[in-house]
């Protein structure tokens, strides 16, 4: 059996698809016989040593400025925390979100993660130094947790690192720090972690190809493993009765679902909202008998552009098993694409496994969603330029909504899900660390 080092910011009670993704590796890992030690940051509730079904998780620091000051006023209900209130931030809330991004933003670095780094660091060289570790796996984004990783690699050179990269760093929509500051310093860090990991790994081959074509030969040693399922999710559960089926045509509502949260400029909700007001102006009958939920965190951006709109409602962040059981309720999942041609969303295997239809607003002429669904049964996709929706799109929209076939065979996608469970995505990760996992 094999001793593990994993460095994640976020790890269970976190709500982020990193955490979702390596707390169930971790705890996967444990109960096969692996020791698995992890660093993440601090959560309230938590303390600085625990275990957790077999993982010993260590937290040190805070993964960002913000959960220093909730941490300090001790609240509860603030934003990115699961069951808090949706509605609109207080005028200090906004107050300091502006100061936020008019200093710090253009101050930290590599990401609002640094403050997160010394302690974690202190902590990993920590356990270096005491045990013998098989194999060391940081992850991304963000990036500190790869700048943690490249130091400890420094150290202990014989010890095979793995650099985990849900997003690349450097190559975003936006850059995530000051680029006229650390535009140089990020792509040289990037391409440093790159050639000094032993294994690198990325979800989709879109950003591998992406890598290679800015980083060159450096990046051939890149890894595709997909996103996971998470464990609790069961294929074969019954699904949700059928919504309003005594309804006439004319009356049927339709519960469109969207889970996940808004990254302005990658993925804005502008699009969807420009399609729903052109839908409602063609159709008015449609007023009232669609309907639409949001479960994710609401940044302080979009929350009045999706608060104007009477057919939303905002549900924040839930626990998994409230977002599987919304999602089983719904008629229709929403998927919004992003606007880069490499990034795929964690939620597209959760979406793939849920037997529902699935309306893909597309961004890109190569879209890395549509081409993770293939040729599976149960994809409609919408084309949006710049956060517009053609009137022939609207149209075909609006016909799709008045087909009643809101249904799929959930045989027809059974067989590939296999390739995303856990047990699969574990071993993919063994066969890089070249450990039995």
């Amino acid at each position: 059996m094999s001793r593990l080092l994993i460095i994640t910011a976020w790890y269970h009670p976190f709500i982020h698809p990193r955490a979702h993704r390596w707390t169930a590796l971790a705890e996967y890992w444990a109960a096969q016989g692996h020791e698995v030690h992890v660093v993440s940051a601090r959560h309230p509730g938590f303390s600085g040593y625990g275990q957790i079904k077999g993982v010993q998780v260590h937290r040190a620091g805070f993964d960002s400025l913000k959960e220093v000051f909730y941490y300090r006023i001790g609240t509860g209900s603030a934003r990115g925390r699961v069951g808090g209130s949706v509605k609109r931030p207080a005028l200090w809330a906004r107050l300091a979100g502006r100061l936020y991004k008019a200093i710090w933003k253009n101050l930290y670095f590599p990401d609002d993660a640094c403050l997160w780094y010394f302690p974690a660091r202190k902590k990993v060289m920590a356990l270096l130094k005491e045990q013998s570790f098989d194999a060391m796996i940081s992850v991304s984004l963000p990036f500190t947790g790869h700048l943690i990783g490249l130091v400890a690699k420094q150290r202990f050179p014989a010890l095979h690192w793995l650099a985990d990269t849900g997003d690349p760093f450097t190559m975003q929509a936006r850059p995530l720090n000051n680029a006229r500051l650390y535009g140089r310093l990020s792509r040289r860090l990037e391409q440093k972690v790159l050639e000094q990991a032993d294994s690198v790994v990325v979800t989709h081959p879109a950003a591998a190809t992406a890598y290679r074509s800015v980083f060159g030969a450096v990046a051939q040693k890149i890894s595709v493993i997909p996103p996971l399922l998470h464990p609790a999710w069961e294929m074969n559960e019954p699904e949700a009765g059928p919504q309003n089926a005594a309804a006439t045509p004319a009356e049927r509502v339709v519960n469109i679902g969207y889970f996940g949260a808004f990254y302005a400029p990658v993925r804005t909700p502008d699009a969807f909202l420009d399609l729903l007001e052109k839908t409602f102006r063609l159709r008015p009958d449609w007023q009232g008998r669609l309907q639409v939920h949001i479960y994710g965190d609401i940044f302080p951006e979009f929350w009045d552009k999706l608060n104007r709109q009477p057919a939303i409602r905002l549900y924040g962040l839930r626990s998994r098993g409230e977002v599987r059981a919304a999602m089983r309720q719904m008629n229709v999942l929403l998927n919004i694409g992003n606007v880069t041609d490499y990034q795929l969303p964690s939620k597209a295997v959760e979406y793939f496994a849920s037997g529902k239809p699935v309306v893909n607003l597309s961004n890109v002429q190569n879209d890395p969603f549509t081409d993770f669904w293939g040729d599976q049964p149960g994809l409609f996709t919408l084309r949006a330029d710049h956060n517009e929706v053609s009137e022939g799109e609207v149209r075909r929209w609006i016909a799709f909504l008045e087909d009643e076939r809101y249904t799929v065979p959930a045989a027809a996608r059974l067989a590939r899900v296999e390739a995303f469970t856990v047990e699969a995505i574990g071993a993919a990760y063994g066969r890089c660390l070249n450990i039995e996992c």
